[in-house]
């Protein structure tokens, strides 16, 4: 070879791996991608529970406090509110003149029902007392009409003596 002719040619045999080592290269690159991304994916799962915890710590947190102010509610006394004594005291009295009101009712019940009975009767009385003087009166009306025989015989023997 003459002088002339770069020298810079690159013999690729002695300077690339060998095939073994390029199937290795290549397998540990997979390796390393397919870890990366299951590191992604832990990763994301790991932020996504952070988030669900926090989540979670607040609403418990708010659970928290939405019971302490609802207990405090309802055990807060209000003025006017009676102790457990003197409501029993108060339902006493109470259940007392309510007794006292329905006894009362019951009583107009009954006078109610006693002068219902008395008119009911008097109206028969009444009804019986009409058909009595409708009777009558029919009975009235048809003697009135039909003429007594002992009448017609007085005015004619009246008539006959000549007075009237």
């Amino acid at each position: 070879m003459t002088g002339d002719v770069d020298i810079d040619i690159i013999d690729l045999d002695t300077r690339s791996p060998t095939s073994e080592l390029q199937e290795t290269i290549q397998q540990k690159e997979a390796e390393n991608i397919l870890l990366q991304q299951k590191l992604d994916m832990a990763q994301w799962t790991i932020n996504y529970l952070e988030q669900r915890n926090k989540q979670l710590e607040e609403e418990k947190f708010l659970d928290e406090l939405w019971r302490i102010r609802s207990d405090r509610t309802l055990n807060r006394r209000r003025p006017g509110d009676l102790l457990p004594k003197e409501r029993e005291s108060m339902l006493i009295q109470v259940n007392a003149h309510l007794e006292k009101l329905l006894a009362k009712a019951n009583q107009y019940k009954k006078l109610l029902r006693n002068m219902k009975n008395h008119y009911w009767a008097r109206m028969h009385v009444c009804k019986a007392k009409m058909r009595v003087l409708q009777r009558r009166l029919t009975e009235a009306l048809k003697r009135r009409k039909k003429p007594n025989p002992l009448r017609i015989l007085a005015e004619a023997s009246l008539k006959e003596q000549g007075t009237q």
